[in-house]
């Protein structure tokens, strides 16, 4: 990899389909999703009895982590609970539960190594427990919980949302086997963890701060009964609910459970202590999430009221009054950038069905602003929402409309797999017109695209992508391709000198294309680990094959070749320079995965370790440099080497850091006056031993600027002394090693 990253690179990953993001629930909660946390309300307490079961509806499976039973989960199934139209039919159903939905994710901690840690999870008899649910996550993950303020409860939820989708991803989990062990392998040696034991009937227990190698016993812990009951503002029960409960505490305890009671009563084990309550049913708001005291008093059990909902319904026409479908309408504004790819809507969102109809079930009566958009065209309108139904229509201009019929190479109607637009002048923004349903075969239909001069690519499946420039006029526009056969390269690539390469991709490219062109179109492909790659189907004829560092898009090799239809192949030989091979390595001699390798010369190079410890530099110059390798905490000492062209293997050990080393010196501070160097091992500040770049922070802000403060250094082996103010010295720097 290369000195410098490529500046300007205005590239548009040209991504026709685009996923909402899948946020996944934290691998220490139990049974459920993380719904966030609310503005403190009034506390209510709840009545709590002796823990027993058959009392709480709850199909969740055990030991399933990080992940729980009733995560993501329809919470409105039942057709009944959505009013019909006149015809009998339903609307599309609408996602406004005001809650966070989450999704599995996979857990891919970014603590690794070669560390053990083993237990026994007992109950409070000391007998064995077999099925727990067992989660570790590293202690100094640094991964807090966002705090609620300024009263958005939907930013707040967005924000738990991410939070739980990391805290998952860093989260490892089991289950205890039939004598209550389990184990968690792959963890970091120099690492501690926090460790959580629960299962339904026998409550939880927890761990911190284990040392990984550590052999421990987790106790759990008996848990009370939380009762209560939902009913309608006239007393009447709400039949199907979903109740979220949480403490936002280390492990953001939480559970969520659905519940089909006809009186409306719902119990869920939990812990004593206070904890926050939601419940959300289809039709029906309860406004903020209430404050409730597990292990209060018994006899009594707490009252969730639920307020009607407003319902909001409505239909979309075009200008003329025909019903549009595959329309969009969301709560809240139009977006300041509708042609940022994968931007996120402000709010819920619903889709009009063929006849342009659409609807809300469960919204807070206010003003709400919503928003009707089909491609590049949208409508705004406010409506003040009462409880009950409410009325909401739109007419929407759709611009142009583009069909085109695709054929293949025998005049055979053949479905397109994605086509896009970009504005002619100035190869200006992708637009985003919406692809309608397919009414016959070959014949793809985009509406709200504004007028103009577009270019427009189209792909097929197994055959070239066709770009051409399209005039766009208001109102219908009519376009017809006709696929060709194509062709297909196949290769490697391998350096001159024998040497191992990486991190390489390669493209084909026409002459008076511009760098950039051709993005999805099967003409880039990433070489592999083992220096294979695969490009097309392309147009057969003359192309440039060009081959790049995908580290900063760096041009490696470039050449003419000419395509025929079918497979073609060809070897293409770089010249490499040196190769550099470095094996990370912790003190016991362990491979040290992720770990950043940095080489420093006249360029400056990086790249990680991979799965075995290993770093690979292809490209780099040949010359004296000097390494430095980091892995969460630890350092490596300045090693001086000097690279010759082919392959250069290199070992470099990773350690506690004893000492802080300078990265820069700013102009004209004291660091500069004073003589600082860039690679200076800073081993005292007034007096303090250093061992690490925060540890230097801190004591610079226990002194004040009218300290005498002396400094010692460590420089080519030498010590030197500089005689300093305290405060601000004008320096980066980074954990060391001497």
């Amino acid at each position: 990899m290369s000195s410098s990253r490529l500046s300007g690179l205005n590239i548009v990953l040209l991504v026709i389909a685009v996923g909402s993001l899948l946020f996944g629930a934290y691998g220490f909660i139990a049974n459920g999703d993380g719904t966030p946390r609310p503005p403190a309300g009034a506390s209510n307490s709840l009545d709590v009895g002796p823990l027993d079961s058959g009392d709480a509806t709850d199909d969740a499976g055990e030991g399933r982590g990080p992940l729980a039973a009733d995560i993501g989960r329809d919470r409105a199934k039942d057709p009944k609970d959505r009013a019909k139209d006149s015809d009998g039919t339903l609307p599309r159903k609408d996602t406004t539960q005001p809650e966070v939905v989450v999704h599995a994710v996979d857990s891919d901690p970014s603590d690794k190594g070669n560390a053990r840690i083993s237990g026994k999870v007992v109950g409070p008899d000391g007998a064995a427990v077999a099925q727990a649910a067992v989660s570790a996550r590293w202690s100094d993950l640094n991964l807090e919980p966002p705090a609620f303020s300024d009263g958005n409860l939907d930013d707040y939820r967005a924000r738990v949302s991410e939070f739980l989708a990391r805290a998952a991803k860093e989260t490892r989990s089991t289950t205890s086997d039939a004598e209550g062990r389990f184990s968690f392998t792959g963890l970091d040696p120099a690492g501690s963890y926090d460790l959580v034991a629960r299962t339904d009937d026998l409550g939880s227990g927890e761990q911190t701060r284990v040392a990984a190698g550590d052999e421990i016993v987790i106790l759990l812990s008996a848990e009370s009964l939380l009762r209560g009951r939902v009913e309608t503002e006239d007393g009447k029960p709400v039949t199907k609910f979903t109740v979220r409960a949480w403490r936002q505490n280390r492990q953001w305890e939480a559970t969520s459970r659905d519940f089909d009671t006809e009186d409306g009563r719902f119990t869920l084990p939990a812990k004593s202590g206070m904890m926050q309550l939601e419940v959300a049913a289809p039709g029906f708001t309860q406004g903020e999430p209430r404050d409730v005291q597990v292990g209060g008093a018994t006899g009594d059990e707490t009252v969730i009221v639920l307020q009607q909902a407003a319902i909001l319904t409505g239909t979309v026409s075009d200008t003329g009054g025909n019903p549009l479908a595959e329309v969009t309408v969301r709560v809240g504004a139009e977006r300041q950038n509708r042609r940022n790819w994968g931007q996120q809507d402000d709010g819920a969102s619903t889709r009009t069905d063929s006849k342009g109809r659409y609807r809300f079930d469960t919204l807070q009566a206010k003003e709400t602003r919503f928003t009707a958009t089909i491609g590049e065209m949208s409508d705004t309108k406010n409506i003040e929402l009462t409880r009950g139904e409410n009325t909401l229509d739109f007419t929407l201009d759709v611009g142009s409309i583009i069909r085109v019929r695709s054929t293949d190479p025998d005049d055979k109607p053949i479905e397109l797999d994605s086509v896009w637009f970009q504005q002619r002048e100035g190869r200006g923004n992708w637009v985003q017109p919406q692809r309608l349903g397919a009414r016959e075969p070959g014949l793809t239909e985009l509406a709200g695209l504004t007028p103009g001069e577009y270019s427009m690519t189209a792909m097929a499946a197994g055959f070239p992508a066709i770009t051409q420039d399209i005039d766009v006029v208001k109102g219908d526009n009519e376009v017809t391709l006709k696929f060709a056969n194509g062709a297909t390269l196949k290769g490697t690539v391998v350096s001159n000198s024998g040497g191992k390469i990486s991190n390489l991709g390669v493209r084909l490219r026409k002459d008076d294309e511009e760098r950039w062109g051709g993005w999805g179109t099967g003409r880039y492909a990433q070489v592999d680990e083992h220096g294979g790659f695969k490009l097309g189907p392309a147009e057969p004829g003359d192309w440039r094959i060009e081959v790049y560092t995908t580290g900063n898009w760096t041009e490696v090799y470039s050449s003419t070749v000419t395509l025929t239809e079918g497979e073609n192949t060809r070897e293409v030989v770089v010249d490499s320079g040196a190769t550099v091979i470095v094996k990370v390595v912790d003190e016991t001699g362990a491979p040290v995965n992720w770990a950043n390798v940095q080489l420093v010369g006249v360029k400056s190079y990086n790249q990680s370790s991979n799965a075995e410890g290993t770093a690979t530099l292809s490209f780099v110059d040949a010359g004296s440099y000097t390494m430095l390798a980091t892995s969460r905490g630890k350092a490596s000492s300045a090693q001086q080497i000097a690279l010759s062209p082919g392959n250069n293997n290199l070992t470099v050990t990773v350690q506690a850091p004893n000492c802080c080393r300078l990265t820069q010196i700013y102009q004209d501070t004291q660091a500069s006056r004073a003589g600082l160097q860039v690679g200076d091992l800073v081993l005292q500040y007034n007096g303090q031993q250093i061992t690490t770049w925060r540890g230097l922070g801190q004591a610079i802000r226990a002194t004040r600027d009218t300290d005498d403060v002396v400094i010692v250094v460590e420089r080519a082996g030498s010590m030197l002394t500089f005689n300093i103010k305290g405060g601000t010295l004008g320096i980066e720097g980074a954990d060391g090693v001497r």
